[in-house]
């Protein structure tokens, strides 16, 4: 049987006692270039589109620090207008975090690539294959759709994750999440605080 996932007041209390976040600055080559990063043509844009910072986030919908990081940083985006998230698909936990990732990202085509991501993003339940269909579906997502969409350009999206963890390595994260803000790495979650910080300090 397994454990329920960690409460969110657990999971801010964790993240609060990490201390002050240090962000760790990007070098030249061979890392990938802040294009290829944050403007890759095959993930929408969250947020303003023309935000003038942008936010990049490597994650996992079943990663329970990537959750609490997006609704943190949700309380931001909500103060702050100009704030542009890319969200770039890591699936570490497994096949059922992969299937995640694929329908969300499929969803776009439907116009509800948001909803998809603020839906699994913010659900409290482990995500089976049949949750998250059924969560997707609740949120007015046409599955079906999705997965014929996966079907028809499954080169494109299969082609996107193999980037994103190229990336990812290439950056030596440990895990999930990551956050690309600016010109600095950060290798861990984030509060709504680090994030008006790390923000402020890329528009300095």
């Amino acid at each position: 049987m397994q454990n329920p996932p960690p409460n969110r007041r657990y999971l801010l209390k964790a993240l609060a006692g990490m201390g002050v976040l240090a962000p760790l600055p990007l070098w030249a080559a061979p890392l990938p270039t802040m294009e290829e990063v944050a403007f890759d043509p095959d993930i929408p844009a969250l947020g303003n589109p023309d935000g003038n910072v942008t936010v990049v986030e490597y994650t996992d919908y079943q990663c329970p620090y990537c959750k609490l990081s997006y609704i943190e940083l949700s309380k931001v985006m909500a103060e702050d207008g100009n704030i542009r998230l890319v969200l770039r698909d890591w699936p570490i936990f497994g096949q059922v975090s992969r299937n995640a990732a694929l329908l969300t990202l499929a969803s776009h085509s439907q116009g509800r690539y948001a909803e998809a991501v603020k839906t699994l993003m913010t659900a409290n339940e482990r995500l089976t294959f049949r949750n998250t269909a059924n969560l997707l579906s609740n949120a007015g997502i046409d599955v079906e759709l999705a997965r014929n969409e996966l079907g028809a350009r499954q080169d494109i999206f299969v082609s996107l994750l193999t980037r994103t963890e190229a990336q990812a390595k290439a950056f030596q994260l440990k895990g999930t999440p990551g956050f690309l803000i600016g010109k600095s790495l950060y290798k861990r979650g984030m509060t709504a605080d680090d994030f008006r910080k790390a923000i402020a300090q890329a528009r300095a």
